[in-house]
């Protein structure tokens, strides 16, 4: 088993958690990428040369328990965990729709909360 920090983050698919991604391997951190994206995560996974692909989604519970439990399964450890998973709405109050609020609440605030709590024991 390897002695090397892991780092596990959400919203790794793209954009600043696929960058995220990048720099920590690159630091010699194994990686365990998760977001809703799998066929994304598997492509960035090849590109870093490997890391772990969890499909999950953050606004659910019982993935951010899995996570961790599979991140865990896999490297014996978890060092540090970046709650980036989320999405911005439209820009203005009167532009997008008041439902699409809901679930950028919940996957901003909610999703990074789950995140938290399922990864501090």
């Amino acid at each position: 088993m390897s002695d090397s920090r892991v780092l596990l983050i959400t919203g790794a698919s793209t954009g600043i958690g696929a960058a995220t991604a990048q720099h920590a391997v690159d630091a010699g951190w194994r990686v365990a990428l998760a977001a809703r994206s799998a066929n994304k995560l598997e492509a960035l996974a090849s590109e870093l040369g490997g890391a772990l692909v969890l499909a999950t989604d953050g606004t659910h519970w019982d993935d951010n328990e899995a996570m961790v439990a599979r991140t865990l399964e896999e490297y014996g450890r978890l060092d540090a965990v970046f709650a980036n998973a989320g999405f911005g709405g439209a820009r203005g109050w009167l532009k997008g729709e008041p439902d699409e609020w809901r679930d950028m609440v919940l996957s901003n605030v909610l999703g990074a909360a789950y995140t938290v709590r399922a990864a501090l024991p």
